[in-house]
């Protein structure tokens, strides 16, 4: 078993700023980028249709639109570049953000079961050390790595009681891990052992969400979903390192249908993610900006017989963990918000005679921050695939 100092000193890497173990990241600071919830379809259109999309894991009484029993698996691996003065380094991250399934209890009441991830936090970075051993002042390349993301599991109702009214109810429970890698390899190796120690940290929490969506005849849909965050604790092993709240949030969406097989859609959100600083230090940057986007899915030209869904959105949003820059004389800087903007384009259509459905997005998304010198853009493809036993 490892011991306690060693569980403090992973707690406190959790807390601090990726960007602080080299040139680091953006979007992964604090406990992790947030992927959104959505999925393909919505992020297509830039996460606009995010609370009338069956889909989506983010209003419970959007499941009612599965229409019949679905099984839904994404994946969606990011195309990462981080640039900072005339150097430049690439990564790829791979992502299974999200797993839904539906199935009908009655013609006005379904259930629906997802796995999404709430926060993302896989990043590896790589960064020059030394130290006085002795007399002799030791170099060293010090590699910080961390697997993992805290998982969202949720189990929804919805129901209709009026052809124009949706309401849904979820219980989530919120767990996952993170596998913390720490390595140093020191220059002069005859002389120095290399230092390595893994250790991993879990989360468990809960919460509950409530959803509504009301559709104003054959025009127009108004949605909204509230979360309401229960107790979230950050273990390692039966030992329980700091507490905190699954953080709430607040979504509002309005639609225009009048266009046959089209959607227009604007949506924003708020996370109070400062219900998670329990879980890090008093001096971790917390942010609590909107996020917005408008995207529209058009029905477009048939393709091998069956009609071709066009999406398009662009999205507006402040990461919820920001940069808090480490000085040249020692000690932090200001801290600063990361914000991320990006733009997207997809398509989607049925397959199997409509057993089946296939969605693909492009997402382009660019991240800055006052408090860092540091670049980070990145291409994202989301392909989401829909099966109907």
């Amino acid at each position: 078993m490892r011991s306690l100092p060693f569980r403090l000193i992973a707690l406190a890497l959790l807390a601090l700023p990726a960007i602080a173990f080299g040139q680091g990241t953006l979007s992964t600071q604090g406990f992790g980028y947030p992927t959104g919830q959505m999925s393909t379809r919505s992020l297509g259109a830039g996460g606009a249709l995010g609370e009338i999309d069956p889909l989506s894991a983010t209003n419970p009484a959007a499941i009612l639109g599965f229409g019949a029993s679905a099984l839904y698996f994404q994946a969606e691996p990011e195309y990462r570049t981080i640039s900072r003065g005339g150097a430049s380094e690439r990564s790829t991250i791979a992502r299974f953000p999200l797993v839904a399934a539906g199935i009908p209890l009655t013609s006005t009441l379904f259930a629906g079961l997802s796995v999404s991830n709430l926060l993302d936090r896989s990043f590896q970075t790589v960064a020059p050390g030394s130290q006085l051993v002795g007399s002799d002042i030791v170099t060293s390349t010090n590699t910080f790595k961390s697997d993992g993301a805290i998982g969202d599991l949720r189990l929804a109702l919805a129901w209709a009681p009026r052809p124009w009214l949706h309401l849904g109810f979820g219980a989530h429970a919120i767990t996952g891990d993170n596998r913390l890698t720490s390595d140093q390899r020191f220059d002069d190796s005859t002389r120095y052992a290399a230092i390595h120690d893994t250790t991993t940290v879990t989360y468990v929490g809960n919460a509950f969400s409530a959803g509504v969506q009301v559709f104003t005849g054959r025009y127009g849909v108004l949605a909204a979903s509230y979360r309401r965050g229960g107790p979230l604790s950050l273990k390692h092993g039966d030992t329980t390192l700091s507490s905190a709240r699954v953080p709430d949030r607040l979504a509002l969406s309005a639609a225009y249908l009048g266009i046959r097989g089209t959607s227009i859609a604007i949506r924003t959100a708020k996370d109070q993610w400062t219900d998670m600083r329990g879980l890090g230090s008093a001096g971790l940057p917390i942010s609590e900006g909107w996020d917005t986007s408008v995207g529209a899915d058009v029905l477009g030209p048939r393709l091998a017989g069956q009609s071709l869904q066009l999406r398009a959105g662009a999205r507006w949003r402040t990461l919820p963990f920001g940069v808090q820059p480490i000085l040249s004389t020692g000690g932090f800087g200001p801290s600063a918000e990361v914000s991320e903007k990006s733009y997207s384009l997809g398509a989607g259509t049925l397959l199997a005679r409509g057993r089946a459905a296939i969605d693909v997005t492009g997402i382009r998304a660019t991240r800055r921050s006052s408090a860092s010198a540091v670049d980070e853009s990145a291409w994202t493809l989301s392909i989401g695939v829909t099966v109907r036993p």
